[in-house]
């Protein structure tokens, strides 16, 4: 059989062909969505997002250049001395009243945060745990003011409605995942959503330090990324001058909470006066505004070791010296004590 020459077949036959395409898609897109669990379709600018794409991987959430990431198993925290206290600062990062349906204690898991300095102090957290998207966003609606007395500001940017109080606040992605922080960094972390790039920008190290088992809280730092907001940072927190990288991790157990760490300076010369700073227990108190003689809490018996350019501590907080501290970031993160941006 001669071969078929109407010039209108390769049109015929591509239409055809990009008919079926379609329908393949169609279909592939039904039972994706189907079998996803929650049935729930996320649109990023327009365009289909798996949640669970979204709910499976929190650090590639997180914006690009940070100076600090963490991780926080926050059920181990709310079970702490002091949770009642990390539940007033949720409040804060997240505020809603329980006519949502959220409750911080029950359905708050773990929490993925950076610290930048991109306009600058700005944060993101990824927040994961068991969201209502539907009764957030009735509640968020509705809800003129917060608990806080802040006018809570409802904007919309990459596809999702975006909900503030004093340049603190949330937005909900999926059933499993928000974000939450200031304006800015909520924004960037949208970016990476709505432009695909939904991948780790944290170096290998950070990565394996955040995912170290068995720490109810692990923060990784790389300093050298902004030394001018080191610099700044080194004005009052003595042992940050010349500060390269942090790695600390920690634990809610007896007598609040445990940390270890090492820091990394440019030199053995810097390491030295890090570690004489860090060495000086009074001193680390009055940095953190705590006066333990007034107000209670057992002063921290902090070990110190300096090996070359590191130096590696231990730092036991008991819980009234916690729920001190925790006063502290309460204060810094109340609706309106952050300037907008």
């Amino acid at each position: 059989m001669q071969p078929h020459t109407d010039a209108s077949a390769p049109h015929a036959a591509a239409s055809d062909a990009g008919r079926r395409r379609v329908l393949v898609l169609a279909a592939a897109s039904t039972l994706l969505w189907a079998c996803s669990g929650n049935g729930e379709a996320v649109l990023v600018d327009g365009e289909k997002v798996a949640p669970e794409v979204i709910d499976k991987d929190p650090l590639a959430l997180l914006p690009s250049g940070a100076i600090m990431v963490s991780r926080l198993d926050a059920q181990a925290m709310f079970r702490s001395g002091f949770g009642a206290d990390a539940a007033r600062l949720i409040a804060n990062l997240i505020p809603l009243g329980p006519e949502s349906g959220f409750v911080a204690s029950r359905d708050l898991t773990t929490l993925h945060g950076g610290l930048y300095a991109m306009q600058g102090a700005d944060f993101c957290m990824v927040a994961q745990g068991n969201f209502d998207r539907d009764a957030i966003q009735r509640a968020a609606d509705a809800r003129a003011v917060t608990v806080a007395g802040m006018p809570l500001v409802k904007s919309h940017y990459a596809g999702f409605d975006l909900y503030t109080a004093g340049n603190v606040g949330f937005v909900v992605l999926t059933s499993r995942t928000a974000l939450s922080g200031n304006e800015t960094g909520m924004r960037r972390a949208l970016d990476r959503l709505r432009f695909s790039k939904l991948e780790r920008s944290q170096p290998e190290w950070a990565i394996k330090l955040l995912e170290t088992q068995n720490a109810s809280v692990a923060v990784a730092g790389d300093l050298t990324t902004q030394p001018g907001a080191a610099a700044v940072a080194a004005s009052s927190l003595p042992f940050v001058a010349g500060l390269h990288y942090l790695r600390v991790i920690g634990n809610f157990q007896p007598p609040g909470v445990n940390f270890a760490g090492a820091l990394t300076y440019g030199d053995a010369q810097q390491a030295a006066a890090g570690a004489a700073a860090l060495a000086n227990v009074r001193s680390f108190a009055a940095m953190m505004s705590l006066v333990t003689v007034l107000f209670g809490g057992s002063i921290p018996n902090m070990q110190v070791a300096q090996s070359g350019s590191d130096v590696a501590f231990t730092l036991p907080l008991d819980d009234r010296l916690m729920r001190l501290l925790l006063g502290r970031v309460i204060d810094a993160t109340r609706p309106g004590a952050l300037p907008a941006r």
